[in-house]
């Protein structure tokens, strides 16, 4: 482009980007130019030379879970606001796959990382993936899951706090006196303490409880099908994710019948639309936009700041419904 229309590349490459050095005419010579030739800039590799990319990466466990979508949602708008792309990864729980995430996006192509960190990395207590990114000045902001291995902003929610008032409202505003909690992330920092949450609420209040404990759906979803059998005195389910939640409702459909119809409430950390196939569900809403939106105010604050050592902890305020 440059040898057709007789300047230097700098002259082109400053027109093409808005320079006040350069004269308008040049640039709408340029730009016309340009256009006619159908021409598309290459931002990576202009973010290059600049030294940065203007790109945010986001790894997630899953994208079924509408939680995670919902936070990729808030984070979206907020970095689109600030003119940051996104790329998104899927971990799908996998520590390997997790970290050849990392290790693709950290070449060069983002400037900061939000992350939920895989279920295996947190069991395995290994974030040498995540720290790596770290060591190399790259800014990492966590959310949901709290991982004190990672020396890092983060953005959760007050787990014990939500699930203690949760409980509480079953046993004082629905009257349930006897709870079944049932949990997927027993090994999970965030899942204890919901679980813990829900025995301090139910020991406070002396009323019955089981603790339903399972390493997958269907075991859960077979587990809990049994209890509701044979104890018929159950009269509240407390779900500590969203498809423990799930379960509760299709299992009490499917006994209904057989318990002469007897109300179970269910209560449950899920999103809003489980309300629209049982009205009578308390929905423990996590506001996972907002969870998104200060999670891109975090990395885009330590992507100003990269020199700043101290980090912060934003919790974010839960609700029931």
């Amino acid at each position: 482009m440059s040898k057709v229309l007789n300047l230097s590349i700098s002259t082109v490459s400053k027109s093409l980007s808005d320079s006040s050095e350069i004269s308008k005419p040049t640039k709408d010579r340029v730009r016309d130019f340009a256009k006619q030739c159908n021409y598309i800039p290459n931002s990576f590799a202009a973010s290059f030379r600049k030294g940065y990319t203007n790109t945010i990466g986001l790894v997630i466990p899953n994208i079924i879970n509408p939680f995670y979508a919902n936070v990729l949602s808030g984070i979206e708008k907020q970095l689109d606001k600030n003119g940051y792309k996104l790329i998104t990864s899927i971990s799908y729980e996998s520590l390997e796959k997790e970290s050849k995430s990392l290790k693709n996006m950290s070449a060069g192509y983002i400037d900061g990382l939000i992350i939920c960190p895989s279920k295996e990395a947190e069991i395995k207590n290994d974030y040498n993936h995540i720290n790596s990114l770290l060591d190399q000045g790259i800014p990492v902001v966590t959310f949901d899951r709290i991982c004190e291995g990672i020396n890092c902003d983060r953005v959760i929610i007050d787990d014990y706090k939500t699930s203690f008032v949760t409980t509480k409202h079953l046993i004082e505003e629905k009257g349930c006196k006897n709870i079944i909690m049932t949990s997927l992330i027993d090994g999970l920092q965030h899942g204890k303490l919901r679980a813990k949450g829900f025995d301090d609420a139910i020991k406070d209040n002396k009323v019955k409880s089981i603790s339903l404990i399972a390493d997958n759906v269907e075991d859960l979803k077979k587990k809990l099908k049994v209890i509701l059998k044979n104890d018929l005195s159950i009269d509240g389910v407390f779900g500590i994710t969203e498809q423990a939640v799930v379960q509760a409702i299709h299992v009490i459909r499917d006994l209904k019948p057989k318990r002469l119809n007897k109300n179970i409430a269910i209560a449950g950390f899920c999103n809003q639309e489980q309300a629209n196939y049982n009205p009578t569900l308390i929905v423990v809403n996590q506001n996972a936009e907002e969870i998104g939106v200060e999670a891109a105010k975090l990395a885009l604050e330590r992507i100003k700041k990269e020199g700043k050592k101290t980090f912060f902890t934003k919790t974010i305020a839960a609700c029931f419904l």
